[in-house]
């Protein structure tokens, strides 16, 4: 099958003065506004979008089994990017938060499987703008049909 268009959402979420970003197998931006220092995948509170909002969205292609996941994360002119894999065993229930994850462990938060990088992975200096409450965090969610 021919790959189709991609799609591409954006995400906001706000940075916080206890963004660790020191988690091995997952990152997480959350629609919650507080943060502990247990909390070692966050990178945003505040998200303007849920796992649930991003089933409305886009569910039909993320639970594609070939599909691609690119994600883009900026801090004004700082960024990073994540590649991961859609599933059709996705849940997208979640209506707090948004998890990327390294392996393919998948519950109601989970948006990408089998991503190149966690928290402890990201561009530290988008980790270090992150640790500003007034940063704001931009995530373009590109979702590729047919990519793999």
């Amino acid at each position: 099958m021919a790959p189709t268009k991609l799609v591409q959402i954006i995400i906001r979420a706000q940075g916080h003065v206890n963004v660790q970003a020191t988690h091995s197998s997952t990152f997480e931006v959350t629609l919650g506004s507080t943060l502990s220092i247990r909390g070692d995948c966050i990178i945003g509170v505040n998200a303007s979008h849920s796992a649930q909002d991003i089933n409305n969205l886009l569910g039909a292609i993320l639970k594609r089994v070939d599909t691609k996941v690119r994600t883009h994360l900026s801090v004004g002119e700082i960024t990073d990017q994540v590649q991961g894999f859609g599933s059709p065993h996705l849940l997208l229930t979640s209506p707090t938060s948004l998890v990327w994850r390294k392996s393919a462990f998948i519950d109601e938060r989970t948006i990408a499987i089998r991503c190149d990088k966690s928290a402890k992975d990201l561009n530290r200096q988008l980790i270090e703008s992150l640790q500003q409450p007034n940063a704001v965090l931009q995530v373009a969610l590109v979702v590729i049909p047919g990519a793999t």
